[in-house]
């Protein structure tokens, strides 16, 4: 779960971080996720393992990581963007997500700082909220699933009882 200034800085950080993942051949399909990339260029097994293997696949399990970061914050700024429902804040966020700084977008929308501040907090409260729904949603799946299993299992002890 991301805070409101993590979010913040994340909207910020989508264009470096795309740019990143298209340059080392993450290609995102319609769902953000990695079609090809580090994971092809990892080492295959073939015989014992050396120095000069395990160095390589300890620094590809680190560029990795730092890829998988990439990709997580890409894909959720992707994710909710269209809840959004103001176009004047899609605007900005677009023109954010292609790299420009909040001084030109200030005067491409011809608005101030307190303005863009405030549409920015508005931009990220869309952000936070549909994270909660996410978050509520995924718990009452999990209440669900574990109700459905306590009832099936409250079922057959009732079917051996009844065989006895």
């Amino acid at each position: 779960m991301y805070t409101a200034e993590q979010i913040e800085e994340m909207i910020y950080e989508y264009h470096w971080r795309k740019n990143v993942l298209l340059e080392e051949g993450y290609e995102l399909d319609s769902n953000s996720t990695a079609q090809y990339g580090v994971e092809s260029t990892m080492p295959k097994a073939q015989g014992g393992t050396s120095d000069k293997v395990l160095d390589i696949v300890t620094r590809n399990d680190v560029i990795y990581r730092i890829l998988y970061k990439h990709l997580e914050v890409v894909s959720f700024i992707d994710k909710y963007e269209h809840h959004i429902d103001n176009d004047k804040n899609l605007n900005i966020l677009y023109e954010i997500k292609k790299g420009k700084r909040p001084t030109e977008i200030k005067k491409i929308m011809n608005i101030g700082r307190t303005n863009f501040e405030s549409r920015m907090t508005d931009i990220v409260n869309v952000y936070l909220n549909e994270q909660d729904k996410h978050n509520k949603h995924n718990q009452q799946d999990k209440r669900n699933q574990q109700d459905k299993r306590n009832q099936q299992d409250k079922h057959n002890q009732q079917d051996k009882h009844n065989q006895h």
